[in-house]
């Protein structure tokens, strides 16, 4: 009995120590992928503050005038642009909208309406002949 209990005891000894050592390499691969994650979260952070840091910096109002100004070839308005008061702002006449677009209003719109007339009586002339 002796040996059987023995044997026995060095069996799960055994057992038990290769759970032990599976157990351990488990805990180090899960500590491992841990790493990398907390890794990836440190450059993601980091990312993210430079790009804030970028975007502060093109949104700014000297760096946007600056663009705007070499790019888009806009300045700033003069001061008789600016109007004092909603009265001032002429209305507009129906039928100049473009489209049926209230919004946008173009000198064509006109040109078109004049120049009708004298579209039409042209073509009369040439059925004429």
């Amino acid at each position: 009995m002796r040996k059987a209990f023995t044997a026995f005891a060095a069996v799960s000894a055994m057992i038990s120590g290769a759970a032990v050592m599976q157990l351990k390499l488990a805990v180090q691969e899960q500590a491992d992928e841990v790493e990398v994650l907390a890794q990836q979260i440190h450059n993601d952070r980091e990312n993210i503050r430079v790009l804030n840091a970028e975007w502060a910096y093109l949104t700014s109002p000297h760096a946007l005038q600056e663009k705007s100004i070499s790019f888009l070839a806009l300045m700033p308005p003069a001061p008789k642009q600016i109007l004092g008061s909603l009265d001032d702002i002429p209305f507009r006449i129906k039928g100049d909208a473009v489209d049926g677009d209230a919004s946008v209003l173009l000198p064509s719109a006109m040109t078109k309406k004049k120049n009708a007339p004298k579209q039409k009586a042209s073509k009369n002339k040439e059925r004429a002949l």
